[in-house]
């Protein structure tokens, strides 16, 4: 049975998805202050949500339950989370810039990042976090954005 607080995580990564697709709806439409508005709820989403949930909270769990140190996947996830944060500001200056065409390549790289972040995170670490977290992830708090 999947643990509530996968659960919220899951449906959090499917929201941001939502949200960064409405971005590109927006550039593909040439719509760049409304762009600029999804892009920057999506990164705040993100970043300042889902991942300082992840990188604060639940990775340090799971390394404690793991190894008590850092562990080979939440450091390559941690990695991760470095490589998308400089996409998206990236992504931000595209839409500043009104560059469709440079946008469109960046979401391309990004979209396959997360989809492949994604699947490793729902399939290697939130299994575990059930076991990992002190209350076993039922009071999971949705993360910010």
């Amino acid at each position: 049975m999947e643990s509530p607080i996968a659960a919220v995580l899951q449906q959090d990564h499917a929201r941001l998805d939502r949200l960064l697709e409405s971005a590109a709806e927006a550039v593909r439409a040439g719509r760049w202050k409304e762009a600029a508005v999804l892009l920057e709820r999506f990164r705040h989403g993100i970043v300042d949500g889902h991942m300082d949930v992840e990188e604060k909270i639940l990775f340090p769990a799971f390394e404690r339950w793991e190894t008590d140190v850092e562990h080979s996947l939440t450091a390559l996830l941690k990695k991760g989370h470095q490589d998308l944060r400089v996409f998206f500001q990236e992504m931000a200056e595209t839409i500043g810039a009104s560059d469709m065409e440079e946008f469109l390549d960046l979401l391309g790289t990004v979209q396959t990042i997360l989809r492949q972040h994604d699947a490793k995170e729902e399939a290697e670490l939130y299994p575990f976090l059930a076991d990992a977290l002190p209350d076993g992830g039922g009071h999971g708090r949705r993360p910010a954005g």
